[in-house]
């Protein structure tokens, strides 16, 4: 019964498309591993024009976002990704302490803001708690 719990939560992650908007190749690679463990589709990106291009190819239940991404404006890109997807659900994981994001990031809705370094059960649970 647990096993067939397991492959229901699974086929229901999959079908769950978030997408890792990170300039760090090792945290878009460990975010992508760790969630797709966890039976998410998960697409990864580092570039602000990627992650709009993406946004416009592919309804997204989640975006995991940094807001310093190579000399690009994170927040205006989360404001862009908004207009895109008004739906979708938007963590940001960042550097920054949260108490120096949340004023600029108040109207977009954020559901969480997730300062580096994390722990992997960290975000797992925030990631399910968002998608629940």
């Amino acid at each position: 019964m647990a096993q067939s719990l397991l492959i229901v939560n699974k086929m229901i992650g999959a079908l769950i498309k978030i997408l890792i908007v990170d300039d760090d190749k090792l945290i878009r690679w460990s975010l992508k591993e760790m969630l797709s463990q966890e039976g998410y589709n998960v697409d990864t990106v580092a570039t602000v024009a990627e992650a709009l291009t993406h946004a416009e190819d592919t309804n997204y239940h989640l975006i995991c976002a940094d807001i310093d991404i190579e000399d690009e404006n994170g927040i205006e890109m989360l404001k862009k990704l908004k207009m895109v997807q008004p739906e979708v659900k938007i963590i940001i994981l960042s550097a920054y302490p949260r108490n120096q994001i949340e004023p600029q990031v108040e109207e977009l809705s954020i559901l969480s803001i997730i300062e580096k370094p994390f722990q992997s059960e960290q975000i797992k649970g925030i990631v399910r708690d968002v998608l629940e």
